[in-house]
C-alpha cells in the first residue's frame, strides 16, 4: 500500500496539469529537476502515524527515479475531545457546522486549533479550555489592547497623533516580526499565531506603564505613547492575519489602513498608520461561563442519548446476529475455513504493567502474562483507558502474530478490543492467563 499510495501525489498533479494546462501548472517542473538540478519545492503535511512512510520509503523511491524529494515533512497530531478520541458512532464530537450554528466567530476556533499544540502534538478540545484561551488571549489581550488604544486615539486625536515611532516600540515590533518569520521557517503554526499575542501583551504593558490618560495634552509624551500604540495595533493586524483573518481585517479597517491586510507583506507592520480614523469596534466577544456549561451539558446529553438509542435499537428491534444500526459494520462476505481459524493462537492474558510510549499519544506498552511467558505488546488504547488502572486487567490476545515494531518498540502479539472506544475483550468467568480460546 505504501508503495502505491504516495505515487498518487504525482499522478494527481499530472491530472491537474491536464485540467488547467501546463502554462498554469506544470507537474514536471514540480517533480523533475531541470538540467541545472533545480526543481520544485515539495512539502508534505501528514498525520503523525505515517511519518516513517514519508521520510524513508517515499524519498527513497523518488531518489531512485530522479524526482524531487520533499523539502520538509510536517507531521500533525490528532484532535481529541476532553482527553478522549472522537466517536462518530456515538456522535461524540463538536462539528464545524454545529460550532458556527452556535454563533461563534470562526477566527476563535482557527486560533485555538492553530496555537493549542505543535506538529506531532495532539490538540485537545473542550468548551472550558476553549473559553479560557479565547477570553484570556483574544478578548483580554488582543481585543482589549486594540480597543483601548484606538478609542483613545480617535477621541483625543481623531486618529494617529503627529509623532515619530519610538525606538523601543520599533524594536519590539521587529522582534515580533522576527518571531513570526522564525515560526514560518520552522513550520511552527503555533509560533506564527502567538507572535501577535505576545506583541499585544507588550502593548498592554506599555500603555498601562505610561498611562497617557493622565498626561497633559501639552505633554509630548502623550502623543508619543498613543502613536506607538496605533503602530502596534497595525503590526498586530499584519501578524494575526494567518490565524484570525476576519479579526485582522476588522482591525485593519479600524485604523483606516489602505489596501488589504490579506495581501500585504510583513514590512507593512512598520508603515505609518493613517492620520485619521473613527472609533474602533470590539474585535471579539467574550464567552460566558454559563454558555460553556450549557454546551458541555449538551454534548454529554447527546453522547448519552446516542449511546442509549444504539443500545435500545439493537436489543429491542434487531434479531441476534443482525443489525440495522449504521454504527455497526456489515458482515464480511469472505469466509475463512475452520482450519484457518484454528491456526490462530488466542489466549487469555493479564496485564502486568502498562507504560506510555513517548511521542505516541495513542500507544501504550503492555507487559502481558499469557501463562507460559510474559509478552510485550503495543496497543493503541492510551487515550481510551486510564493507564494506571490497566495492571491486573484480564484481556484476550492473539499470541501467534508476527512480531512488529511500532514507534521503535517491539510488539509481540495483539490485544483484542471492540469498537472505537477500544472496549477490551475479557472472559465472563475466571479463566487463568494462558487459557486458550477455542
Amino acid at each position: 500500500m505504501w508503495v502505491d499510495a504516495p505515487i498518487e501525489y504525482v499522478s494527481s498533479t499530472m491530472q491537474y496539469t491536464d485540467t488547467v494546462g501546463s502554462d498554469t501548472f506544470d507537474w514536471e517542473a514540480a517533480w523533475r529537476p531541470d538540467e541545472d538540478g533545480d526543481g520544485g519545492e515539495i512539502m508534505h503535511i501528514i498525520g503523525r502515524d505515517i511519518i516513517q512512510h514519508h521520510t524513508v520509503f517515499w524519498p527513497a523511491m523518488l531518489r531512485a527515479v530522479g524526482y524531487t524529494e520533499p523539502r520538509a515533512v510536517m507531521a500533525s497530531g490528532f484532535i481529541t475531545l476532553e482527553g478522549k478520541g472522537f466517536s462518530t458512532s456515538r456522535n461524540r464530537a463538536v462539528w464545524a457546522d454545529e460550532y458556527l450554528d452556535e454563533g461563534f466567530d470562526p477566527d476563535m476556533l482557527r486560533y485555538y486549533l492553530a496555537t493549542n499544540g505543535g506538529f506531532q502534538q495532539d490538540v485537545d478540545f473542550s468548551w472550558a479550555k476553549f473559553r479560557e484561551r479565547v477570553n484570556s488571549e483574544l478578548v483580554n489581550t488582543v481585543g482589549n489592547f486594540a480597543y483601548r488604544s484606538l478609542l483613545f486615539a480617535a477621541r483625543e486625536y481623531n486618529g494617529t497623533p503627529e509623532a515619530s515611532l519610538s525606538e523601543t516600540v520599533d524594536t519590539e515590533i521587529q522582534s515580533a516580526v522576527d518571531r513570526f518569520r522564525e515560526g514560518v521557517n520552522a513550520y511552527s503554526v503555533r509560533d506564527i499565531g502567538t507572535a501577535a499575542i505576545q506583541l499585544a501583551q507588550f502593548g498592554n504593558e506599555y500603555i498601562q506603564k505610561h498611562e497617557p490618560w493622565k498626561l497633559d495634552d501639552e505633554d509630548g509624551q502623550k502623543a508619543q505613547v498613543i502613536r506607538d500604540c496605533v503602530q502596534i495595533s497595525k503590526a498586530i493586524a499584519v501578524l494575526l492575519e494567518p490565524v484570525a483573518p476576519s479579526a485582522a481585517s476588522r482591525l485593519w479597517d479600524d485604523i483606516n489602513a489602505s489596501g488589504s491586510v490579506h495581501t500585504v507583506q510583513l514590512e507593512a507592520a512598520f508603515d505609518p498608520p493613517a492620520d485619521q480614523f473613527e472609533q474602533p469596534t470590539e474585535l471579539f466577544e467574550p464567552i460566558e461561563a454559563e454558555r460553556v456549561d450549557e454546551l458541555t451539558a449538551k454534548l454529554a446529553d447527546r453522547t448519552t442519548t446516542e449511546s442509549s438509542t444504539d443500545s435500545d435499537s439493537t436489543s429491542e428491534s434487531t434479531p441476534t446476529g443482525e443489525s440495522d444500526s449504521p454504527a455497526v459494520e456489515s458482515l464480511l462476505e469472505n469466509r475463512v475455513d475452520f482450519d484457518t481459524f484454528q491456526s490462530l493462537d488466542i489466549r487469555v492474558g493479564e496485564i502486568q504493567q502498562a507504560t506510555p510510549i513517548e511521542g505516541a499519544d495513542k500507544l501504550v506498552k503492555l507487559q502481558v502474562d499469557i501463562g507460559v511467558e510474559t509478552r510485550q505488546i503495543v496497543a493503541g488504547i492510551r487515550q481510551l483507558h486510564e493507564i494506571d488502572e490497566l495492571p491486573g486487567t484480564r484481556i484476550v490476545v492473539v499470541a501467534n502474530l508476527e512480531k512488529t515494531e511500532l514507534f521503535g518498540v517491539e510488539s509481540d502479539g495483539m490485544v483484542l478490543a471492540a469498537g472505537e472506544d477500544a472496549d477490551l475483550l475479557t472472559t465472563h468467568g475466571s479463566a487463568l492467563p494462558g487459557t486458550k480460546i477455542k
